[in-house]
């Protein structure tokens, strides 16, 4: 199986871009507030608004946790006999996650999110337990980025979203705060070394080819893996490296740029627009859930490493002289953080030496 038979992001890719393309006319909208859309940040994680006459600058960015939900659920159907509540405990986290890990990626600090959550049916949102549940998550999620959930909405769209779940998305603001720090892989150069901050769990990208291995199975997501179900292994709420980032902002680290591994997976090292090569000469072990899920679908590395983070939740990209700093910030945060490789200069593309792949653009 291949994750493009179900999410292409060769169709997907193109989209965006006439987006961005067909919204340009839009971007001096802005300019009589005295802000400017700053164009190099467009395609990047997250989108950032200069304000001119001031020391400062506002990214922006929306996403979701994926069908993370759908597991929840899916769960609860087939007779999970746990505390059906504390399902759905990390999807709180996993949508700050999602928005957070991506705004700190361009210098900034965030600071709020505006939370969706939408279903099928109103029904949904009366069971106590899991409503509870997903509360606790964004709570506990704004604690450990330092923001906060100031507003948002609950549509409820019968014949749009299925019935059994709920779509959950938002979107955030960061500041970057002087205008210095505001990165977009301007300083990015031949020699930087890759460091990569490790994955805590599957995170929220590249679900839906694991949802169909599992649904393969004779047991489904109760099937059992070590002491917990393959569903609770999935469920695991995405890490958020908002702390150790800001304090490597704060500290005065020389980051060229950062990527938050999310969708596309390792071909997200190659995200900053500049033509560099990125050779990864050293890998983090996967965690036993990757293998499990690799041998039950018969996946190659190649389509693993492109569909799932593979142990790596975040790059960084740094002089070798940071090494120091970079290692014992994410050490005093127990996040393990090893060197990947190095940045060289010609085609754009990822190898990973080790299982002696190539990813070049789509």
């Amino acid at each position: 199986m291949r994750y493009a038979d179900f999410v292409d992001y060769s169709t997907l890719d193109p989209f965006k871009r006439r987006i961005i393309e067909a919204l340009e006319p839009t971007w001096g909208n802005v300019a009589r507030l005295g802000i400017r859309l700053v164009p190099e940040s467009l395609g990047q994680p997250a989108v950032l608004l200069d304000f001119v006459d001031h020391d400062f600058m506002l990214a922006f960015k929306g996403d979701c946790v994926g069908t993370k939900g759908y597991i929840a659920d899916a769960m609860i159907e087939a007779g999970w006999r746990g505390d059906a509540g504390s399902l759905y405990a990390g999807l709180g986290v996993d949508l700050v996650a999602a928005n957070s890990n991506d705004v700190i990626c361009m210098g900034a600090t965030p600071l709020a999110l505006s939370d969706e959550i939408g279903s099928g049916r109103s029904e949904w949102f009366a069971d106590e337990a899991r409503v509870a549940e997903l509360l606790q998550g964004l709570q506990r999620g704004c604690d450990e980025a330092g923001i906060t959930i100031p507003c948002g909405e609950t549509p409820t769209l019968p014949d749009i979203i299925n019935p059994e779940t709920a779509y959950i998305t938002g979107s955030m603001i960061g500041i970057v705060r002087p205008k210095e720090r505001a990165c977009w892989g301007q300083g990015l150069q031949a020699g930087d070394v890759i460091f990569g901050l490790a994955s805590f769990g599957f995170h929220a990208n590249g679900l839906t080819l694991a949802r169909r291995i599992a649904e393969r199975l004779p047991q489904g997501y109760l099937t059992p893996f070590g002491d917990w179900t393959l569903g609770q292994e999935l469920l695991i709420p995405t890490r958020i490296y908002v702390q150790p980032v800001v304090e490597m902002f704060e500290a005065g680290v020389e980051l060229h740029y950062l990527s938050n591994i999310t969708g596309s997976a390792w071909r997200k090292v190659m995200r900053c627009r500049r033509p560099f090569t990125y050779v990864i000469e050293s890998l983090p072990d996967p965690p036993l859930l990757f293998r499990f899920l690799q041998e039950r679908g018969e996946i190659s590395d190649y389509e693993a490493y492109q569909t799932w983070n593979m142990g790596l939740g975040f790059c960084l990209f740094a002089p070798e002289g940071e090494a120091e700093a970079i290692e014992g910030i994410c050490t005093g945060y127990e996040i393990p953080v090893m060197r990947l490789g190095y940045v060289e200069e010609g085609e754009k593309q990822v190898v990973i030496c080790p299982l002696q792949i190539a990813y070049s653009p789509l």
